[in-house]
Formats: structure tokens, sequence, C-alpha cells
């Protein structure tokens, strides 16, 4: 009896203990539902939607950020609060207070990638060709009426070999350069896979597809044969390492179109080294002129019809 009294004098303790804990849920779930994130969220005005690839937190200095990300403004952020800007350069590698883009540039083995952007970093032309091993990232400055920019060159294996390592690097591309060398039908009759395989990872970003080698009078695909972007609506240039042909328009474009300004230019041209060949104007004008005359005419069908 006396184990019983106490199990009950316990429980009646327990239980008045229990009670002075209660919470009255319902007062609290309508407190809650008052002040609740969603809700709270839905009186916020919503950010503008913007479909521009997404952009370093940079681009909050300086007058560059009004033409860069247009309408946003208002959107981002302070740089103390912003979302972690994506990796574009490498860890090892100094970030700049300017504004700066991931440039991706893709391409079969030996169109010259690698060639391409040390031209501009070094002046130099790259004579010995050795396989880029995974990627490499140059970054490349260039000076414009709306100030200071930065691409990030990233340069990926062209090898199928490295076909394994090359979807990673896609990631949080701004922009992009197809390049393949117009003495051989076959980097530019992969030219499709390349681009494929960008828009798979990186969605809506600017492209330009560059013809390199045109200084060679060898060539194997002419300049009506190359309708690819008018397809899927890219820039397309033709460019030469070796002679400086064209060697800007690539990356002028591309600053272009993420700042959404067609009057920007550069104030200083890119450091190159003399021209090692003299590249045939003359021919090279042709060439140009057959652009633009298949550029009046229908699409094909198929581009590989061309090419083979």
């Amino acid at each position: 009896m006396r184990h019983g009294g106490g199990r009950r004098k316990a429980a009646a303790s327990l239980g008045r203990w229990r009670r002075s804990r209660m919470v009255d849920w319902g007062g609290l779930s309508k407190r809650r539902e008052a002040t609740s994130p969603a809700r709270v969220r839905r009186r916020l005005p919503l950010p503008h939607k913007s479909h521009q690839p997404p952009l370093s937190s940079s681009l909050a200095f300086a007058t560059f950020e009004s033409k860069l990300i247009p309408h946003t403004s208002a959107c981002l952020p302070p740089i103390s609060s912003a979302r972690k800007p994506p990796p574009m350069a490498l860890p090892n590698q100094q970030t700049v207070d300017y504004p700066s883009f991931k440039l991706v540039i893709v391409g079969d083995g030996g169109t010259g990638k690698t060639t391409f952007v040390k031209r501009h970093l070094t002046g130099e032309f790259e004579k010995k060709y050795e396989p880029t091993i995974g990627v490499e990232v140059h970054p490349l400055d260039f000076f414009t009426n709306c100030g200071k920019i930065r691409f990030y060159c990233w340069d990926t294996a062209g090898q199928e070999k490295f076909g394994g390592l090359r979807d990673g690097y896609y990631i949080h591309g701004q922009c992009a350069i197809i390049m393949f060398d117009v003495t051989s039908r076959l980097t530019y009759k992969n030219v499709p896979t390349w681009h494929r395989d960008l828009c798979r990872v990186c969605e809506n970003i600017p492209i330009v597809l560059c013809g390199n080698k045109v200084d060679v009078k060898n060539r194997q695909v002419k300049a009506k044969q190359v309708t690819f972007h008018r397809k899927k609506n890219l820039q397309y240039y033709e460019v030469s390492a070796k002679s400086n042909y064209n060697f800007e328009k690539p990356f002028l474009y591309l600053a272009r179109k993420l700042a959404g300004d067609g009057n920007l230019h550069f104030v200083e041209t890119p450091a190159l080294a003399p021209p090692d060949v003299t590249i045939d104007l003359a021919a090279q004008q042709q060439h140009e002129a057959e652009l633009a005359a298949a550029a009046a005419q229908p699409l094909p069908d198929d581009d590989d019809d061309l090419i083979e």
C-alpha cells in the first residue's frame, strides 16, 4: 500500500509538472503563422528575374556595374552578405576587385586554343604544341571605355582521353569560345559536339565560334561551309594567332554581350608580339565576302554534308 500510494503521488506530481509546461500550440501557431518566413517573404518585392549568366560579386564595383547587370543593382545584396561568387580562378590565383568573368575555351586538340590565349599573355607565339593536361586558367585583362575587365580563360583539354574531366570545368562558365582549325575538316565537324556538351552545363551564355589558322593557304574548311553559327545564333570570327588577325574581336564581342552595351570598346590595344607571318589580306577579304554571301542564303539541312 505504501508503495502504491507513493507511485500515485509521483504520477500526480508528474502530471502537474507536465501541465505547467504545456504550451498553447493553437495560439503559438497563430503567432507563428502571422510572422512565418513564408509570409514575410511574400510581402517583400520580388527581385528582377535576370537571364544573365552567374556574375561575380565584383560587379558591384565601379561604373561597370550598371552596364554589366542592368536592372539588378537594387536586387544584389551588399558585398559583405553576397553569395560566394563562383570559382573563376584557381585557388592559387589572385582575385581582383573589378569585373571578372569565367571564359571557357573548348575545341579539338591542336586547333590553337592554348596558343590563342598565350598570345595575349606573353606576346609570343607557341611554336611547339604540347597537349594541355586537364585545364589551365589564364587571367586576361582588357581596358574598356567602361573600366577594366578580366576574363579568366579556362583552357580545357581537347583530347578525348581527358573528356571525363571536361564537364566539371564548364560549371559557372559565363561565356565561351569554341575553336576549330580551318585546315582540318574534322575539327569543324566536331563543333556541334562541343557546343552540345557546353550548353548542357552552361545555359544561355554568349558563345563565339572561331575558325583559327586562316593564314594557312591550304584551307580545308571554306568560308561558305561554315554555317553552324547561324543555326545556333552564335557569333563567328576567323582568326590567326600567327598574324594577329581579328585577335581581339572575340573578346570584344563577349565583353559587349556581358555588359549589354553594343558601344563598349577597348581603349587600349592588347599587347601582342609582332606578326610571325603576313596574312594575304586580299584572299582573306575574299573569304569574308564569301561569308557575307553565305549568310544571305538559306541554311543547309546538315553541316556535315558540306565537309565530307
